[in-house]
């Protein structure tokens, strides 16, 4: 290869002048005007013979001048080519024919190299000049632009050492030879590819050759490779458009395994430039899917498909170019994947398939047989970086293309119960509970598919880890690598999820089994029990709690309402935080059904809720008393608020309720419930005044919701007039602003009976008045006793007593109102009252 070497690297020869170039062109216009015209008959070795003269002087003229003007000077330059290379042609013919392969190479060598002078060197100058013709733009790939070269080519039986050479091992100082071989092999895909080419290939095994060459060569880097396979991957296009043959040989001679192999060897390659060569050779094979001359189509893809989102139909193939028709070159992306050790080659097959699935919205479907992001799943948790990529193509399925995955849903259950990742398991429960609230449908989906089993069973797992954190840990497969962080966030995601699964809705509702299926499935699970046993965590009660209130509404919910109020029941009396969260969690469910109301009052309701006041006897003492002491006194009246409306919303529309609390629990009971609170005194009738207070505008202040802490007034007044303002909203049935709504029974007959079992009463502000009974206070002072459901006073224009029984109550209490140290202002204050 030394001539090589030296053709590669000569230096230009000296520049002449323009007169001796001029001089030299017209001297080999005329040489070869000889020969392609000779005044007589020339021999074959005359017209070599004169070929050869005109060699020098070809190299002369042209060995300085730029490639691009061979052709504006010499225009016989492309017959001229055409005699320089049959001539190069017969020379190595010669001294290759009835010879070994080693002596032939040798003799072709010996012909080829400088002797004495480069000049007086035949072959030297015969390589020098199709070296230079060759610069001048590749006359082989301009001549390989037209079909008949090809044809040629593959009649002659040369065609294959193309192949070969493109995919074969050279040194350095060769690649300009294979990166040309590979230019005119492109040249022909393009142009060239008739049937008897395509014939050619197919019966010479040219792509088994370049297979078996890429595959068995120790001496080509994985880059090399990927290059060559570059150049073979346009054969397989073009040859798509006409023919599956070569596509058929690729695979029969386990190409599609090759370019598996080499994924993973670029994989672990350490060269700089690997990571873009495998970027490359992914997106070739990505390419490639397109590849095929049948398109391909979804088939039975609604067949026995229990779920189907509404408006849901198969999409058909866009065409060539976007819609796979390879499922071999698919298949490469997807073991590649499964037999991936880095997170960055599992990354950018996912973003490939990705790119495939939303090049042709029916790409999905063609592909559902090969069940691909189902066998993904169980090696997504072992790959951190492609997790949330994975979950993204999930919800590329659910919300491009309307459609359900549920073998893919059911992988996800899997990955969930194994809990290999907490990391993992939280990403895959955002997109569950997205898809919960994407479509009612999925409520049925994941009970269908063994989420909501799994779902429950993370759910116990949370709480044997909340009852013995030690022992959890060392039963659980990721406890290296999770934290108790990751854990509440999980269980708080899969409680979030139960809790819409667990909703009603009148949406599809003749497309979705009912919510109290769900639920029955729920508890049969040990949900159910599960969940009331970690209402008592701080750290996850108002998710459990939101998931009770769903049990509550369902209809078998009348277990789980007493189950929660026994449990409020048997809590420490100084557990205020947890009785107040039960309470307002109970107080949404009271306000939002009819039946809830009703079962409260059944399950014994009423009593559990006033018995928190008997429990607090003492908890307004001023000092606190009976281990009161380091209690919150705003826990205190956080509690009591929350007690007031829960008895006040399940008696709203509710006659039996009212009745039943008027006669069983007895608001004269309330009232000394609420005296032994602690500060109110034991007297039963007011002490007279020796002076008649006048000024009762610093009581004005202590009616409101909104206390400011007065010094001039003791704490035990102020927390007597709280407990009054408590009072007059449960008569006046007016803790929220719903009480400010005309009921429904009342919307334009105000004769009609009243849902509190009281006559019935307009309740628009400023639009009705009473009509059935006497105002609460004398006419002259209404404008005093004003109600606001904000932080204002309990002052109303036109109060409504809806429970006498709480008026009464507060006047039972008045009695009991004073100060030991004060006694006058506690006078003032019962006359403001």
């Amino acid at each position: 290869m030394n001539m090589v070497k030296r053709i590669m690297g000569r230096p230009r020869q000296e520049e002449c002048s323009p007169q001796d170039n001029a001089l030299g062109l017209m001297h080999l216009r005329r040489l070869f005007t000889e020969l392609c015209h000779p005044p007589r008959h020339m021999t074959q070795k005359e017209q070599e013979e004169k070929l050869y003269m005109m060699l020098p002087v070809f190299n002369r003229v042209f060995g300085n001048a730029p490639p691009s003007t061979m052709t504006e000077k010499f225009s016989d330059l492309l017959q001229f080519t055409t005699q320089v290379s049959r001539l190069m042609v017969t020379e190595i013919r010669r001294r290759a024919s009835n010879k070994s392969t080693e002596a032939a190479s040798r003799a072709i060598v010996q012909f080829l190299e400088v002797n004495q002078s480069e000049e007086a060197s035949r072959g030297w100058m015969l390589l020098t000049t199709i070296n230079l013709l060759a610069s001048s733009g590749q006359i082989l790939v301009k001549l390989c632009s037209f079909v008949s070269p090809a044809e040629e080519l593959a009649q002659k039986d040369d065609l294959q050492l193309l192949f070969s050479a493109i995919t074969s091992w050279c040194p350095p100082y060769n690649l300009p030879w294979r990166k040309s071989a590979g230019e005119v092999l492109m040249t022909i895909s393009r142009h060239g590819l008739s049937v008897n080419v395509v014939k050619y290939i197919h019966e010479k095994e040219c792509l088994s050759t370049c297979v078996q060459n890429m595959q068995q060569s120790d001496d080509l880097s994985p880059l090399e490779i990927v290059e060559m396979f570059a150049g073979l991957s346009c054969f397989l296009k073009d040859s798509s458009d006409v023919s599956q043959t070569l596509l058929d040989d690729f695979r029969i001679w386990q190409g599609y395994n090759f370019l598996c192999d080499l994924l993973l060897r670029l994989e672990q390659a350490k060269e700089a430039e690997s990571k873009d060569a495998l970027k490359d050779l992914v997106n070739l094979i990505t390419s490639l899917t397109t590849y095929g001359v049948n398109e391909l189509k979804p088939a039975g893809v609604t067949t026995g498909v229990p779920f189907l989102l509404p408006g849901f139909a198969v999409p058909q193939p866009a065409g060539k170019g976007h819609s796979v028709r390879n499922i071999q070159a698919f298949s490469v992306l997807q073991n590649a994947f499964l037999r991936a050790k880095t997170n960055y080659l599992a990354q950018i097959i996912l973003d490939a398939i990705t790119n495939i699935y939303m090049a042709d919205n029916a790409n999905y479907f063609i592909l559902e047989s090969q069940h691909t992001l189902s066998q993904f799943a169980e090696k997504i948790p072992r790959l951190p970086e492609v997790q949330t990529k994975y979950f993204e193509m999930l919800e590329l399925v659910v919300f491009s293309l309307n459609y359900i995955p549920c073998k893919e849903l059911i992988s996800v259950s899997i990955l969930l119960k194994s809990s290999a990742s907490f990391q993992c398991s939280i990403i895959a429960m955002k997109t569950l509970l997205k898809f919960t609230r994407h479509d009612y449908i999925f409520k049925d989906v994941f009970r269908e598919v063994g989420l909501l089993e799994v779902m429950v069973n993370l759910l116990h797992k949370y709480a044997a880890l909340l009852k013995d954190p030690t022992q959890a840990l060392n039963d659980q497969v990721d406890s290296r690598n999770s934290s108790f962080e990751d854990q509440k966030q999980l269980a708080l995601l899969v409680m979030e999820t139960l809790t819409v699964l667990l909703q009603g809705s009148n949406t599809n509702a003749a497309l979705t089994l009912p919510p109290s299926f769900r639920a029955g499935i729920f508890r049969e699970f040990g949900g159910a029990r599960c969940v009331h046993n970690i209402v008592k965590y701080p750290q996850c009660r108002q998710h459990a709690l939101m998931i009770i209130q769903q049990l509550v509404l369902s209809p078998s919910g009348e277990d789980d309402m007493g189950t929660l109020l026994g449990l409020m029941h048997s809590a420490p009396p100084t557990e205020l935080q947890l009785k107040t969260d039960i309470l307002r969690a109970l107080l949404l469910v009271l306000r939002e059904s009819h039946r809830t109301r009703t079962v409260f009052r059944k399950v014994g309701g009423f009593v559990y809720v006033t018995s928190l006041l008997v429990a607090m006897e003492r908890s307004l003492c001023s000092p606190p008393k009976n281990g009161w002491e380091k209690v919150n006194q705003n826990q205190v009246f956080e509690l009591l608020h929350t007690v007031f409306c829960t008895l006040t919303a399940a008696m709203r529309y509710e006659p039996a309720n009212s009745h039943f609390f008027k006669t069983e629990i007895q608001y004269e009971k309330l009232a000394d419930a609420v005296r032994l609170l602690g500060c109110f005194s034991d007297l039963r009738k007011i002490s007279p005044l020796n002076v008649f207070p006048s000024n009762t505008q610093l009581f004005q202040r202590l009616l409101d919701d909104d206390l400011i802490s007065l010094d001039s007034v003791s704490p035990t007044l102020r927390h007597c007039s709280k407990l009054f303002i408590y009072l007059y909203k449960v008569a006046t049935d007016s803790f929220d602003s719903r009480a400010e709504q005309i009921p429904p029974c009342l919307t334009n007959e105000t004769s009609l009976p009243s849902p509190w079992g009281t006559p019935a009463l307009s309740r628009k502000r400023h639009a009705y008045h009473s009509v059935s009974t006497p105002p609460v206070c004398p006419q002259k002072n209404i404008g005093e006793v004003k109600l606001q459901t904000g932080p204002t006073s309990i002052q109303s224009s036109d109060a409504v007593i809806i429970h006498p029984g709480a008026m009464l109550a507060m006047l039972d209490l008045l009695a009991s109102v004073g100060s030991a140290t004060h006694p006058e202002v506690g006078g003032r204050m019962c006359l403001k009252l």
